[in-house]
């Protein structure tokens, strides 16, 4: 983040996903949050995700989309991608919390989809409710594989770009909703499950103002949704999350839904997203970022708000994360 005539701007988000690659930069001044570029390619379907040719592609595009586009700098904060992540939420003694480096790989080694001695590890301990006075405390145990990072990394070095920070997709969903739809006082207070839709994954994620309390990776997407049938079993799986939560040291009750998500959003979606408000007689809401943002209208930063179909939720959050 850098100064320029009394505007903070922010690294470049990259969310680089099996879908889409999506860059934004986002600025701040005297008015508030603006976005300075945003730039969009879908990724080639004849590209296998993760394959050589597919890092190629991503290394030229990026680098093509910063010189093409208003970009400032060449900083960017990116989040492993949801198919190289995995995100298990465990319990843990409380007295063991400062043994937690320790026991979380003894914890994930059975569940690893790769070899242990390649997994690198994070955790987010999760703030319990007030009501609960367990002796175990619920962690979300994260972790990744080494050689995945550095793939990842490698695609930005190759683009001529710097690595400012690796964020992962729920932070980077809390902050677009923290800075974005929760700006009242009495709403950091509410615990809201937010979801975002993407080409062959859901990502959900629960919190209370800016503590993370849950998240969850679906491998259902709009390709997915296609089907008929599968719809409902999104929505099972997203009732799954809500069960499990409740279940949890952190439970406590969902006051808010917030799907994050364009203006063109499958209107499926919103009609079972509505009923499930209905349900749980809580407020919803379509969450579009780009709603909520003052954009640069320099020739560079083509972006359309009317009938987008494409989120920027976690390349707005991957950008915010700058002013922190």
């Amino acid at each position: 983040m850098f100064g320029m005539n009394g505007k903070k701007i922010c690294p470049i988000g990259v969310d680089l996903g099996s879908g889409y690659l999506r860059m934004a930069q986002l600025g701040q001044n005297g008015q508030g949050l603006f976005l300075q570029s945003a730039a969009l390619c879908a990724n080639p379907e004849s590209l296998e995700f993760r394959s050589p040719a597919w890092q190629h592609w991503a290394a030229e595009t990026t680098r093509d989309l910063v010189r093409e586009n208003d970009f400032l700098g060449k900083a960017v904060v990116t989040a492993i991608p949801s198919d190289d992540l995995l995100i298990d939420p465990i319990s843990v003694p409380r007295s063991a919390l400062n043994r937690i480096n320790e026991i979380i790989p003894q914890k994930l080694q059975k569940r690893l989809p790769f070899p242990i001695e390649n997994a690198l590890f994070q955790h987010v301990v999760i703030e319990a409710g007030e009501k609960n006075e367990s002796d175990s405390v619920d962690v979300l145990a994260i972790s990744a594989n080494r050689e995945d990072i550095n793939r990842h990394l490698a695609i930005y070095e190759k683009a001529g770009l710097e690595v400012a920070g690796i964020s992962i997709w729920p932070t980077a969903m809390v902050q677009s909703f923290m800075s974005f739809f929760c700006r009242r006082e009495n709403e950091l207070d509410t615990t809201a499950i937010l979801i975002n839709v993407g080409t062959n994954h859901t990502n959900v994620a629960i919190t209370r103002g800016k503590n993370l309390l849950f998240a969850r990776v679906m491998s259902i997407g709009y390709v997915q949704l296609e089907q008929g049938q599968m719809v409902q079993r999104l929505f099972s799986e997203i009732d799954t999350c809500m069960q499990y939560f409740g279940g949890s040291a952190a439970a406590d009750q969902i006051g808010r839904i917030v799907f994050l998500a364009g203006t063109g959003a499958s209107r499926t979606l919103c009609d079972k997203l509505a009923g499930l408000a209905q349900k749980m007689q809580v407020a919803a809401q379509i969450g579009d970022v780009l709603s909520a943002v003052e954009i640069n209208h320099s020739p560079e930063c083509l972006i359309d708000r009317r009938n987008c179909k494409v989120d920027w939720a976690t390349a707005f959050g991957l950008s915010l994360d700058g002013l922190n």
